[in-house]
This record gives C-alpha cells, structure tokens and sequence, in this order.
C-alpha cells in the first residue's frame, strides 16, 4: 500500500494570471504557501475484480472508466489501471469551495500514489504537470496552474508562469521573518461554499476582454511589489498590499464577492486588519487577514461570531510511503 500526504495551499497575489487565457499571452506570477493542513490518500492493489474509491461518498465499479469521481476516472485510466484497485483518501478540512486548492491537492496526491504503486521514475515537476493535465485537458476544469504546483513542489515560492512553461523559485526567507509573517495572519471561514469552477469559467469568458486583462495586469504588478516587499523583510507592506490587490481581484467576474463576505471583511479592517483577500476563486470558503501583532486581540474579539482557521507554513510538497 502507498499513502501520501500532500499540503494544501494558500495564495497571498496574482490569483487569475496562471489561467492559460492570461498567461499564454502575458507572464503570470503568483506568491502561495503550502500549508500544514492536507489531503491523505491510500492506495492498494486488491485480488478482488474492482475499482473500490472511498471519499466523500463511495463507489465501487468492475472498471475504472464507469468511476464518476472525474479526477480519480482519469488518473486510472492514465496509468491503465481499470480494475484490482482500492483507494480511500481523508483531507483535514472539510474540501467542497475551500479555496485551498484542495481538488489540485486530491490529484497530485493521488499522482504520487499510483507512480509509486508502479514503481515510475518522476520528480516534483512530473507530479505538478500530470495533475494539471488530468484535471485541465482530461476533465476539462477551468482552472490555472497554481495549486498543482503548490501542492507538488511545498514551501513557499514565487510561480511564474507563461507560453513556455512554469518556474516555481522558493523565495529564501529566514525563520524569525517567515514565523512573523505566519503570527501576522488571522484566518477565517466564510461559513459559505461555492464552486470555483462556476466563477472560473467567468472569468476565462471576460479575459476575452482587454480590460479584464488589464485588470489582471494590475494584479501581476501588485505581486511583483509584493515580493519585492517580502524579500525586503517589510511584512507590514507585504500584508498591507493585500487589501489593493482584493479590491482589484473583484473586479474579475462577478460572484468573487458578496454583501456577507464584504461584511465580515469591513468587521476585521475596522478592528485592526491592514488587509486581507478571499482564499482561492471567491464565493466562499476562507477569508485571510493581514493583523500587526498589538492589533490581534482587537480582530479576535470583533470576528468572534465566526470560526478561525489555524494554519502554519509548510516546506514540504507531496510525500509518501510504502507499508
């Protein structure tokens, strides 16, 4: 049996420019972490004549190409294993519009586990690249590049993309600066979901507009500042340009936001946030701030109501092991 551990992710700038629409025609960079919070999967080859696949709901077929799981069907069926198979993954959070990336961290995960079942040669690059294929060709979501390579690679990096391929360059900060910048961060769920698929596709549709693509240029800029800000060690800056590049990122598509997401935003930049962003495509999941150390117990205290997500940076991508 292989099981592997694969991070998910959070992306702090340049959401939507590692979308092929945009980077195809203009370079896209995107500044993300992975965190410690991830998605396990088990994989094992079985005598019985099936494809049993346990997540959030079970299935068991006599052939690969009948699993309605499209990220698991298509993975199968790359590697050609259609039958004598069993997997059964657990995540840490609940997965559905988490805007952690989580669908890319399922695939990359369950990547990992079936080039170890068949004893393949392949490095980190493989790994990222299979799952976009999987989930970008194959199940034809309208997706980037971002998070398969967050999850595949880990740590915390700089991933520029464009018409020739990615580049994932780990941006070398100390300890005592990375472990600031991580107390810095106040997290919390929207209570909402939502499928990044729905609001992806909208914005894929408007990047056939010249201002939604200058709209993204504006986004890619804010990053290039931003990592400017961070290798400078000026985590204030760094966290504070947030709130430039959330007010820009809804400019996109409509539904990134609403009057409950808005809300809880003000609630925590009027208690102290410098800023924040919606996590992943927008609709939901979690909400991410920005708070100097004499001003967390203030935006404690006003987001109280809702739940916190406690999260700590990751240097290691994709795992596994054989038992």
């Amino acid at each position: 049996m292989i099981i592997t551990k694969t991070p998910l992710r959070i992306s702090f700038y340049g959401g939507g420019s590692d979308l092929p629409d945009y980077y195809m025609k203009r370079p896209g960079l995107v500044i993300s972490t992975a965190i410690n919070r991830y998605i396990q999967i088990a994989a094992n080859y079985c005598q019985t004549s099936h494809c049993r696949v346990v997540y959030s709901d079970m299935e068991v077929k006599t052939h690969a190409s009948e699993i309605q799981h499209d990220r698991v069907r298509e993975t199968l069926l790359h590697f050609n294993k259609t039958n004598n198979i069993e997997i059964c993954s657990f995540s840490d959070i609940t997965t559905r519009g988490s805007g952690l990336g989580s669908s890319s961290t399922f695939t990359v995960g369950l990547v990992n586990a079936l080039y170890n079942l068949a004893y393949l040669p392949y490095n980190k690059r493989d790994l990222a690249e299979l799952a976009c294929k999987i989930e970008i060709e194959l199940c034809k979501a309208p997706i980037g590049k971002q998070d398969q390579y967050a999850a595949a690679y880990g740590g915390f990096n700089a991933i520029r993309f464009d018409s020739t391929g990615v580049e994932v360059t780990p941006i070398g900060l100390d300890f005592d600066t990375l472990q600031t910048l991580n107390e810095n961060l106040m997290c919390y769920s929207t209570g909402l979901t939502r499928s990044a698929d729905d609001i992806l596709s909208k914005q894929t549709e408007n990047l056939k507009n010249e201002s939604t693509v200058n709209d993204t240029n504006v986004l890619v800029d804010i990053a290039e500042q931003a990592l400017i800000y961070l290798k400078s060690k000026k985590i204030d800056s760094f966290g504070s340009l947030l709130h430039s590049s959330w007010e820009q990122k809804k400019k996109l598509a409509q539904g990134i936001t609403n009057d409950h997401i808005d809300e809880m935003y003000e609630t925590a930049c009027r208690a102290g946030a410098l800023g924040g962003k919606l996590l992943g495509a927008g609709g939901g999941g979690y909400l991410l701030f920005y708070v100097p150390k004499n001003k967390r117990e203030y935006v404690s205290n006003a987001m109280k109501y809702y739940r916190a997500f406690h999260f700590s940076f990751c240097d290691q991508g994709s795992s596994w092991v054989r038992v």
